[in-house]
């Protein structure tokens, strides 16, 4: 009798978690990242010659060897998948001191800088922004912002989001969403 009541206390409070949380406790959203092959590298850079750093502008016929000095490393995302399916995404490490980064979305035969290039991201695939789409497509753009940041992602947590009318500083935003980031907790404004 006793493990029956244990059995109905866990399931009240699995329920009680989940509808404090909206429905669905957080989970941890994780970016996997992968180092191309060189093969892989050369075929990105045929296809795109235009990405070849600017210093081995003249050696820009060795793919092979650009390939090799050309780190890029392919970052998958639950959220960039959902909202992205047909779309790949790499992170190309800049060698300067210190480093930066620059994710690309190659769609087709097309690329595009992230973030900035993020919303005709959208438009080239149909997508639109709508207060029935603007938490998925939030999610996407906290993923693809940090991947212009960093080489390596600490874990990223989607806390819950708010729809609102809210002005902040004369800004009109229709969702807010509330991300951890490693051991940081943010709100991130988003506006249709």
């Amino acid at each position: 009798m006793s493990a029956m009541r244990i059995g109905v206390l866990l399931l009240l409070l699995a329920f009680s978690l989940a509808a404090a949380w909206g429905r669905k406790p957080p989970k941890e959203e994780a970016v996997n990242m992968r180092q191309l092959s060189t093969s892989e590298v050369t075929d990105i850079l045929s296809k795109f010659p235009v990405m070849a750093a600017s210093y081995l502008t003249p050696h820009r016929d060795e793919m092979d060897s650009l390939a090799r000095l050309d780190g890029f490393i392919e970052m998958t995302a639950a959220p960039l998948k959902r909202t992205f399916p047909a779309a790949r995404f790499f992170q190309e490490q800049v060698r300067k001191d210190p480093p930066y980064f620059y994710l690309w979305a190659f769609a087709g035969d097309k690329r595009y800088m992230l973030f900035w290039d993020f919303n005709r991201l959208l438009l080239d695939n149909g997508l639109q922004v709508s207060d029935d789409s603007i938490v998925e497509l939030a999610e996407a753009f906290v993923v693809s912002s940090l991947g212009t940041e960093m080489r390596s992602f600490p874990g990223i947590t989607f806390l819950g989001a708010t729809m609102t009318k809210q002005m902040t500083n004369g800004e009109p935003h229709n969702a807010i969403l509330r991300v951890r980031i490693g051991e940081r907790d943010e709100e991130w404004y988003f506006n249709v």
